[in-house]
Formats: C-alpha cells, structure tokens, sequence
C-alpha cells in the first residue's frame, strides 16, 4: 500500500465502526469516548503484548505485522483471526466505507518513504532484540504523524462541522493511546501544554448545541502548538 501527501490520512481514519452524525454533538459534551478503529486497537494491543511480563514478543511482531487479530481473556491473550479473512473497515477521504487490511507495519514503512524516518526498522529491530522501550518510542514518533495528517485534514475541514467532529474524535484517541500517558509520566510541563493546546482547538472547534461558530485562524494557532509539543518531545523532528 502506497501513498502520498494528505492520501495517507485514508488509513490514519479508519474506522470499523464509524461516528454517527451525533457524534458531532457528542464531540462537545464534557463525557467522550474517542472512537476506535483497527489501527488503534492494534497499536493498543502491541503495546499490551511487548509490556507482557511472558514477553509475547513473537505474538506483538505478528500483530504489528497485520498477520494476526488477537482479543484479550481473562489472563491472557487469544488468537482471533487473520487479516485476509475478515479485514478491517476503512474511512477514506471520499467519506465512503472501504474494506482495509493494512498495518501498522505498512504505515511505519509508508511514513519512512514520505519523510525520511527510519520507523520500520526501529520497530523491527526492537522486536528482534525484544526492547520494549524501542518499539515504544518508534510507536510514539508514528503515531505523531498520524496525529500531524489528521489535524492537517481537519484544518482543511474545519468549517464542516459533521466532518471536524469524526476527524477531531480521531486525533484525541490517537493521542490518548499512545502518547498522554507517556507524556504526563515523564513530560508533564509539555502534557499540560499539549492538554490546553486540545482544550482550546475542541472550542475552536464550534459549538453545534449553542450555536458557537468555528474559529479556524484560533484552530489552526493551537493545532500548530499542539503539534510543537509533541515534536519537540516526542519526534520525529
């Protein structure tokens, strides 16, 4: 799978299960849950396997590989079924669903190709040597990316409000999963920076219940700042 420029955000969306039109207004309520997706339950699963005191090392390389599902039991972890078998769903930039069997795998290596980033073999390599701390910091550097193309397509968007809310509600559980813990642990000064910076675009965002308008040039300041923090933090730089 190869693409290029604002393309690559075809994947960064995806979505097996996709926000409804009432999760515009949901957006805005004080309780949210991000939405899920494949990319996002695997990259959630990796990081589960490579912390697993068994070192289940083998079982995270063939998640990270797109080869294998796996949903967790009670006390451990269970195979569930290969990727070409049932593959996942996607949200492409048209806006219409489309089957999707890619990876976290193809996205390191579609990232490396447009910016010169060395992810995929990091990631492989950590999983040779069974680094944790590796394939976590590849894993974080990726999934900063992810986040840039996503706040790039909704600045594009932003006065489109149904649409602002899906992308928006992306780019908080990409944040969520692989970077805010990480960042209130060891970088606290930059999570707070980086909540506020969240904090202030999700109200640039416009408010559908009250009628609050979208603030694009507000918007696009603290998207700017936002994507700073992490870089200068996390990378890749």
């Amino acid at each position: 799978m190869r693409r290029a420029g604002l393309a690559g955000i075809a994947m960064a969306i995806a979505g097996l299960v996709l926000a409804s039109s009432s999760a515009s207004g949901h957006l805005f309520h004080k309780i949210y849950e991000p939405p899920e997706n494949q990319l996002t339950k695997d990259a959630r699963l990796l990081r589960l396997l490579i912390d697993d005191p068994t070192d289940r090392f083998e079982l995270a390389r063939q998640v990270y590989e797109g080869e294998t599902r796996i949903r967790i039991k009670p006390g451990g972890f269970r195979k569930w079924l290969k990727r070409p078998i049932e593959p996942g769903m996607v949200f492409r930039a048209s806006y219409q669903l489309n089957r999707w069997s890619g990876s976290l795998k193809e996205e390191a290596e579609r990232i490396d190709q447009e910016q010169g980033t060395d992810l995929a073999g990091r990631m492989a390599a950590g999983l040779d040597d069974r680094k944790r701390d590796v394939v976590a910091a590849a894993m974080r550097e990726m999934f900063v990316v992810l986040i840039g193309e996503l706040l790039e397509s909704l600045w594009q968007r932003v006065e489109d409000e149904e649409a602002a809310a899906r992308l928006y509600g992306y780019v908080l559980s990409y944040y969520s999963i692989n970077l805010e813990g990480y960042l209130n642990i060891h970088h606290l000064n930059a999570a707070t920076t980086a909540r506020t910076a969240l904090d202030a675009m999700t109200r640039a965002l416009g408010d559908p219940e009250t009628g609050a308008p979208p603030a694009p040039e507000a918007f696009d300041k603290q998207r700017r700042r936002f994507l700073r923090v992490l870089r200068e933090v996390v990378g890749p730089r």
